[in-house]
């Protein structure tokens, strides 16, 4: 930048000279056209020379330099555990509210549980909740979300209970397709394999008019889940030697079983025994006696 800087003056001396060979008023026309054209390059040059003397005032530490970007690395990291931290409360909190909501409004008597306990081996047969006995638990008792119905209780001790879910062949529950007669018995699909494994709503009859997307119900029938609990939606129908079966898309999501709620099932007590009139009669007398 300095040589341009002699190059200007250089042409600057140049032009000086030759305008003490001319008039002043032509001088004069040329220094002024001289200065418009050579300023720019002057200025600029100036500029470049402040820019680099000032920057070769700064020390400039290599050293430091890497231990301050590791510091802030490290500080971006603290700040997006925080946020991953903050996340993840407000989910939970979010869940808990709309839990306690679903509990509030829900016509059954629940107790709150949580999954403890699930292994590979029996990932979509059972998993293990924190209530027991102690808790007023019992075999057979409907586990549930605020979606739908996940399965029953299978075993109980004091503080835990063994829950057999629904994606087990084993949990059949007595159901109905939405806007149909149709009713079967539905259960887990043997060897399912998938993700989210499928249900089998069996014994419907063959070539029924069932819609695929329409949703499944609990009947009620036998006692032990109460009517009307949803379980999932009809994905496709498939027609057997004798009769028809609905492949269903369970509406819960087995993978993330976390907050649960146990239906407690109100126990249908027998009326009293009617008495005959005559021996009502013969009782009357002898109270009376």
């Amino acid at each position: 930048m300095k040589n341009l800087n002699l190059i200007a003056l250089a042409a600057f001396l140049a032009a000086a000279v030759a305008l003490l060979l001319i008039d002043k008023q032509r001088a004069r026309k040329f220094q002024d056209m001289t200065m418009s054209i050579f300023s720019p390059f002057i200025h600029a040059s100036a500029s470049v020379d402040r820019a680099l003397e000032s920057g070769a005032e700064v020390n400039l530490d290599p050293r430091q330099i890497q231990l301050d970007n590791e510091s802030l690395q490290q500080e971006v990291q603290r700040l997006r555990i925080i946020s991953q931290r903050y996340d993840d409360l407000m989910e939970e909190n979010n869940n808990l509210r709309k839990q306690l909501e679903y509990k509030a409004a829900s016509p059954f008597k629940l107790t709150s549980v949580r999954a403890v306990k699930r292994t590979t081996g029996t990932w979509w047969n059972t998993l293990i909740i924190d209530r027991g006995t102690l808790d007023g638990l019992t075999t057979d008792s409907p586990v549930i979300t605020d979606v739908g119905l996940i399965g029953k209780i299978a075993k109980v001790s004091y503080r835990m209970s063994e829950v057999t879910l629904l994606t087990d062949e084993r949990c059949r529950v007595t159901a109905f397709v939405e806007g149909t007669k149709e009713k079967g018995i539905l259960e887990g699909d043997r060897g399912g394999t998938e993700i989210r494994p499928d249900l089998r709503l069996k014994y419907l009859t063959r070539n029924a008019a069932i819609n695929v997307g329409a949703n499944v119900y609990t009947s009620g029938d036998g006692g032990v889940f109460p009517a009307g609990l949803l379980l999932g939606k009809v994905k496709r129908f498939e027609n057997k030697e004798i009769s028809g079966e609905a492949v269903v898309e369970p509406v819960v999501d087995f993978q993330r079983l976390d907050h649960l709620f146990v239906v407690e099932m109100e126990k249908v007590e027998s009326p009293p025994k009617a008495i005959p009139v005559d021996e009502a009669s013969s009782v009357k007398g002898t109270q009376n006696k």
